[in-house]
């Protein structure tokens, strides 16, 4: 039986996914208590440090303790805080001047078929190896304003050999346009770092890709799959069979571009 994608489960899935995801960088640091994590690569970008706060976290003492020594090293980062933490958490992220930069949806998709949806003209691989770990680092660092150094230090060609992790590629005109991280967790799958080159925005190249990548994941055991929605994104999830489960608040500490 598939475990039920609660905000309790979301919240562990997504520390874990974290763990996974930017364990590979140079400067990676990982901590995780009741009701609070951090991720941190350690590169002076707020969209490449996490804290997560969820069910369990006390009064917001945690959180603080995390954050504080943070702020205190001026490594900026982002706080996603699930609903049940909410409450105990502004006081704290008040107190260290986090900036409250967007209300951030998780959203699940249960069970179903999919077939490979959008432009006709996109063709979907995974990555491999480092010029798959390159154009990975090339197309993130594009879509979400990124510098390229913190991305590859963030994204080495060895996340690509991690047992549970795949990374897709749409593919047009024989550049890379697009990419997204799927990190597999029991029945569970995770999306991460779903992006498309500026230039190639709106072109059905995000449907071709994420459709793809689910249908690939499905075949390999996947039974139901959770995202965090930037609200650019959220139309397209949602078309796609993702429902709302949630809503995070993300405070900022220095500039972010998931809002």
């Amino acid at each position: 039986m598939s475990t039920d994608l609660t905000d309790a489960v979301l919240f562990r899935l997504t520390s874990e996914a974290f763990l996974t995801y930017l364990g590979h960088a140079d400067s990676f640091e990982f901590t995780m208590q009741a009701g609070c994590a951090s991720a941190l690569s350690g590169t002076p970008v707020a969209d490449l440090n996490y804290v997560v706060a969820g069910p369990g976290g006390g009064d917001g003492q945690r959180f603080a303790d995390v954050c504080e020594p943070l702020v205190a090293r001026a490594l900026p980062f982002l706080a996603v805080v699930f609903p049940e933490a909410a409450t105990h958490t502004e006081g704290p992220a008040a107190r260290l001047g986090l900036e409250h930069v967007v209300d951030f949806p998780f959203m699940v998709r249960d069970d179903a078929p999919i077939e490979p949806a959008g432009s006709e003209i996109v063709t979907v691989r995974r990555a491999v190896g480092p010029d798959g770990a390159e154009a990975n680092v090339r197309v993130l660092s594009s879509a979400f304003s990124m510098p390229e150094e913190a991305s590859r230090a963030t994204f080495p060609p060895a996340l690509l050999e991690a047992p549970n992790v795949d990374v897709f590629l749409a593919w047009l005109d024989g550049r890379v346009v697009g990419t997204v991280t799927m990190i597999r967790q029991g029945e569970a799958t995770g999306v991460w770092s779903m992006g498309t080159d500026p230039a190639h925005q709106r072109s059905g190249i995000g449907r071709r890709l994420l459709s793809t990548a689910i249908a690939e994941a499905r075949l390999q055991g996947a039974k139901r799959f959770y995202l965090g929605a930037t609200p650019a994104g959220f139309p397209l999830y949602e078309s796609l069979g993702f429902t709302t489960r949630t809503v995070t608040k993300v405070w900022a500490s220095g500039e972010t571009h998931q809002a």
